[in-house]
């Protein structure tokens, strides 16, 4: 074999060899995309917080209403003591009535507080559906993305063992 052979061979040999970094290179750089997107994984625990911040809004939506229940009910069974003429005593009566109309300030104060809280729970129940329709976009654009992605992954393996077996071929002669 002439030197000019050889250097011939030995080039050939070197761009497989560089071929070969270059595609053990993307397929590691496929192998990582197919771990995951890192936007995927941030649109996930943003649902999942916004999820957690509804559940937390929709438990002080049910406790307001029943403190307003609770008032309504407090409030009812003191007019009844009021109107009923069971209480005679003039001063009895006049607290009775200061009690009445506590309760109704109150009762007032807390369906203010629950209106609050249900426009909260609102906000927070239209949050968590966007939060959960990105998540969904995202996760149909990862699943088209990751399957060209794989049929990426199982080209550059044929590829590679073509290259393997062409150099391993070479380098016998």
């Amino acid at each position: 074999m002439s030197t000019t052979q050889i250097a011939a061979a030995l080039f050939q040999l070197q761009q497989l060899d560089l071929e070969l970094e270059r595609l053990v290179a993307e397929q590691q750089a496929v192998a990582n995309a197919l771990q995951g997107s890192s936007n995927l994984q941030k649109l996930r625990a943003e649902r999942n917080i916004a999820q957690q911040q509804l559940r937390s809004g929709l438990q002080a939506q049910k406790e307001a209403e029943w403190a307003l229940e609770e008032l309504g009910n407090r409030l009812k069974m003191q007019e009844q003591r009021l109107y009923s003429g069971a209480v005679q005593n003039p001063k009895e009566l006049y607290t009775l009535q200061q009690e009445v109309q506590r309760l109704l300030a109150q009762q007032n104060r807390q369906e203010d507080m629950a209106l609050e809280i249900m426009d909260a729970a609102e906000s927070l129940q239209e949050i968590a559906r966007r939060k959960a329709e990105s998540l969904e976009q995202e996760e149909r654009a990862w699943g088209e993305e990751s399957a060209s992605l794989v049929v990426r992954r199982d080209q550059l393996e044929l590829r590679k063992q073509e290259l393997q077996s062409k150099r391993a071929q070479m380098s016998s002669t």
